[in-house]
């Protein structure tokens, strides 16, 4: 196993989120390496995996954690295909998610897929393989800080982020990434995921998404939902009425178009997502810690 390269930068950034740290840390880790001797070119293509996946590259990330030593349960947050815009901006004294979460008790790891391979959107391309990288790379990194609580970690993405969400969190025999034996995500969260994926997943996995969405079409997600397995029991679907993709983010105030796609804020979607999630994460973060 080749062990995981870290590099660590601190830049001090307002973060006012009640109970959250006063700073946010730029960090750098490694990708995760697939495991090429286990994984023949039919489980790739079974997997949904690429037979000649990219190589990992150094990844770029945002650390928010409370105050104390922990250690914290923790989420890791992917963006979508246009990057971290109005997720997260490290020039910005206020990043909802980030802030909520931090505010509720989680260390925070956002991650940021482009900027260290120079990319600025990604909407038109299938970049799931490296997205389930950088996660899985997230995750190895995160888990080995004292204030995490590595057993209990969680995955949240938004849009593309949250198809690799539901990737990540799909049931395997074995494991596809060079990681310590046994880490793995506790539970996932996916907003506007809904592009076709399985929802073959044994862990605790919300989706919210617009009843109104023209991108990640409410037909979709009840599809998925309909041909998941029995076995995956603890997927459940929100749906929000007159909501579209970007429902969540103030940022989409007013509405308009990208990428083919109406995007706008809805401040009680946004509100109703937000109970959801601190809800969800309680239920499968805290419970037995």
């Amino acid at each position: 196993m080749h062990p995981l390269r870290t590099l660590i930068v601190t830049i001090f950034l307002s973060c006012s989120a009640a109970g959250s740290a006063a700073a946010a840390e730029l960090v750098q880790f490694d990708g995760a390496q697939f495991l090429r001797a286990t994984l023949g070119a039919r489980q790739n293509i079974v997997e949904g995996i690429p037979i000649f996946p990219p190589a990992p590259r150094l990844v770029q990330g945002y650390i928010q954690r409370p105050d104390g030593p922990g250690p914290f349960p923790a989420v890791i947050v992917l963006h979508g295909c246009a990057g971290l815009g109005s997720l997260f901006d490290p020039h910005l004294a206020h990043n909802f998610w980030p802030d909520a979460l931090t505010s509720w008790g989680y260390a925070v790891l956002v991650v940021d897929s482009f900027t260290t391979r120079g990319l600025k959107d990604t909407c038109d391309t299938d970049t799931a393989a490296y997205r389930m990288q950088d996660a899985f790379g997230a995750l190895s990194f995160f888990s080995k800080q004292p204030y995490v609580d590595k057993d209990h970690v969680a995955l949240l993405g938004f849009s593309a982020g949250g198809v690799a969400t539901l990737a990540a969190l799909r049931k395997r025999d074995t494991q596809i990434f060079e990681i310590p034996p046994g880490l793995d995500f506790k539970a996932g969260i996916a907003f506007y995921p809904c592009y076709g994926s399985s929802l073959d997943t044994a862990e605790p996995l919300l989706i919210l998404n617009g009843e109104d969405d023209d991108w990640s079409k409410q037909s979709v997600c009840r599809t998925m939902m309909n041909l998941r397995p029995a076995s995956a029991t603890a997927v459940k679907l929100i749906s929000l009425p007159n909501a579209v993709h970007g429902f969540d983010r103030p940022a989409m105030n007013p509405g308009r178009m990208a990428f083919g796609h109406w995007i706008e804020y809805n401040a009680e979607a946004a509100r109703q997502a937000t109970e959801a999630v601190r809800n969800f994460l309680t239920e499968s973060l805290q419970s037995g810690r």
